[in-house]
């Protein structure tokens, strides 16, 4: 994570969040994010008691999609700010504030049928999503689960690239913004499956799946 995306500054962002979402839902970068989170819930596949990890929860957007299938949620956060406005939508959710790039809690390893992320890990680099994955891969996920990430996202890096060109007045770059086919190179030779979907403009969802 970079110095600028401090907890302090996600804690600033929390009681607002869901307004500003709202108001540039037709906008770069979250054009297409209630389609993101709706698609990911189809494909978790949700039925009653699944264990759904919701790593960078926020204010629990998608993590409230699956209490009508009565699973069982929990939420990690970097923000203590985010999980008290998530703790309003999912009361009834394990909430734990955890550093995605640090050494998991022991309360967190309990073990998932499904992890999953939306608009959290375009905060770490390539290398770093990479890491992350590995590591809720081989000590969070249950055997036969998978994660499933949305996120900004383009299909390549060439389609990256001009999208930077053509969004320059808005293009953040201490964000790391998903290619599709660059990720999908580099984690194939970490020992994982990708799928991925092309959602919106600039939203995408990969699910990822360790080979056995």
């Amino acid at each position: 994570m970079s110095p600028e995306r401090s907890p302090e500054l996600f804690d600033s962002w929390a009681a607002d969040y869901d307004y500003y979402i709202r108001s540039v839902s037709d906008s770069f970068p979250f054009r297409g994010y209630a389609d993101v989170l709706n698609r990911i819930v189809e494909l978790t596949n949700p039925e009653p008691g699944l264990k759904i990890l919701d790593a960078g929860i926020g204010t629990g957007n998608l993590a409230q999609r699956f209490i009508e299938f009565n699973c069982e949620i929990w939420g990690i956060d970097y923000s203590s700010r985010m999980l008290e406005e998530a703790k309003k939508k999912v009361p009834d959710a394990h909430l734990l504030q955890v550093d995605i790039q640090t050494e998991w809690p022991s309360e967190l390893k309990v073990g998932f049928d499904r992890i999953v992320s939306t608009y959290t890990l375009h905060h770490l680099n390539l290398k770093g999503k990479i890491d992350v994955i590995k590591r809720m891969s081989h000590e969070l996920l249950n055997e036969g689960g998978s994660i499933i990430v949305g996120d900004v996202s383009f299909p390549t890096f060439s389609a990256r690239a001009k999208a930077r060109e053509q969004l320059a007045h808005v293009w953040d770059d201490y964000e790391y913004y998903w290619a599709a086919d660059e990720f999908k190179t580099m984690i194939w030779g970490e020992g994982f499956y990708v799928a991925y979907e092309q959602i919106s403009e600039y939203g995408g969802i990969y699910v990822i799946v360790p080979t056995p």
